[in-house]
């Protein structure tokens, strides 16, 4: 379950957000996870909760925003959603970037 490693380096954030400010407790965490991580949002909440117990994230909400897959073609420069998960342009038939689904971003923290 790689969603525990990843978590961690969440947590590592959230950790070094929170030592510059006094927070008394965390109300809620957003995360952005790109389909491409393979990171089931069941998984992640489970390892939000072992890493949270006992913390000031202990009983936050975590929102986890699922971020589809975009490419951009290296030839014609067409961005399109990658729906299959063969990269390449649908218009040219070139090879792409993956411009968007790879992220895991912490998006925001509701603290009180």
């Amino acid at each position: 379950m790689h969603e525990m490693s990843l978590m961690g380096g969440v947590f590592d954030v959230i950790e070094q957000t929170l030592t510059q400010h006094q927070i008394k407790r965390v109300l809620q965490v957003k995360l952005k996870v790109g389909e491409l991580t393979n990171a089931e949002p069941e998984a992640l909440n489970m390892a939000f909760e072992a890493y949270s117990k006992d913390t000031v994230c202990e009983g936050a909400e975590l929102i986890v925003e699922r971020v589809p897959v975009r490419g951009r073609c290296q030839t014609c420069h067409e961005e399109f959603a990658v729906v299959t998960w063969l990269f390449v342009c649908p218009k040219c038939h070139s090879g792409i970037d993956v411009i968007q689904g790879e992220e895991l971003l912490l998006e925001s923290l509701e603290v009180e």
